[in-house]
């Protein structure tokens, strides 16, 4: 079966030829198919393609990208536990593309409301209840869901927040969504999408999401008790947190962690750091 396929870097077309078992009889609803590089492009990507072979979404993949081997154990009294009466966890992967899920999370990690316009209504409970599952011990979140014709109505009163209608970013006033520059919240729902099993896929996010809200409280903390914050650079900061948590970052990751100190937590990161960073990339 021949499917057409849109490149989501250079935007150039073309078709992939994929057996139509594979995805028809998918049970999940949306199959990841990795496209190589030099296939339709010079560039590798993935589609993710429903059962109506209908292509859903496409994301730049991020193999060079490398997320820390950390397993974050955190539970507390009162815990939400995963079930499919709380949410349909096959209704959430088809309506909310990697994409959207992506640029969720940044905005999530930069402590930004977020206003999503749906007039699925019947999905309104299972998204909300999705996040706070997800982000529960780690990031406080503001996301309103609002039917289009509310959000018009209404939209004066959500200048500030980040608004998404599908995969369209309608208000990003303080431009924090950019493909160039979120590669490790692409790589974390790429992880998402790909594990079949459900309760092991939310383990995966849940996790991912749970160590970058642990790992950078952490630089916060260790740069606010640091007597002399101008001359904190990567070492320090990386050796720290091998010491205290057995294990390595990139470069990569800790550019983004130390986006989520500056933004989530207010604390400023020193400018001798951003320095080393530009020059470690």
């Amino acid at each position: 079966m021949r499917v057409n396929v849109r490149c989501p870097a250079c935007g150039k077309t073309g078709g992939i030829e994929i057996p139509k078992d594979a995805i028809t009889e998918n049970s999940r609803g949306i199959s990841v198919i990795i496209i190589p590089e030099k296939t339709i492009c010079a560039d590798s990507f993935i589609a993710y393609i429903d059962n109506n072979l209908i292509v859903r979404d496409t994301i730049l993949t991020d193999f060079q990208v490398e997320l820390p081997e950390l397993i974050i154990e955190k539970r507390v009294e009162g815990d939400i536990s995963y079930s499919e009466d709380s949410f349909d966890l096959d209704l959430i992967k088809l309506n909310l593309t990697p994409t959207l899920l992506s640029y969720i999370l940044r905005g999530f990690f930069f402590k930004k409301k977020i206003v999503l316009i749906s007039d699925k209504h019947y999905l309104n409970n299972h998204i909300s209840n999705f996040f706070k599952y997800i982000t529960q011990n780690s990031f406080e979140t503001d996301l309103t869901i609002r039917k289009r014709e509310d959000y018009n109505r209404d939209k004066k009163n959500y200048k500030k927040y980040l608004v998404f209608e599908g995969k369209e970013i309608i208000t990003d006033k303080a431009k924090i969504i950019d493909t160039k520059i979120t590669p490790i919240e692409r790589k974390i729902i790429q992880q998402f999408f790909a594990e079949y099993e459900k309760e092991i896929s939310l383990m995966i996010l849940k996790n991912e999401i749970q160590k970058a809200f642990q790992l950078s409280k952490f630089i916060s903390e260790f740069i606010i008790k640091s007597e002399e914050k101008k001359r904190i650079d990567i070492t320090e900061i990386t050796d720290n947190l091998q010491k205290v948590y057995k294990t390595k970052v990139t470069s990569i990751y800790l550019d983004f962690l130390l986006g989520i100190v500056e933004h989530y937590f207010d604390v400023a990161v020193p400018s001798s750091q951003k320095l080393v960073l530009k020059l470690a990339h």
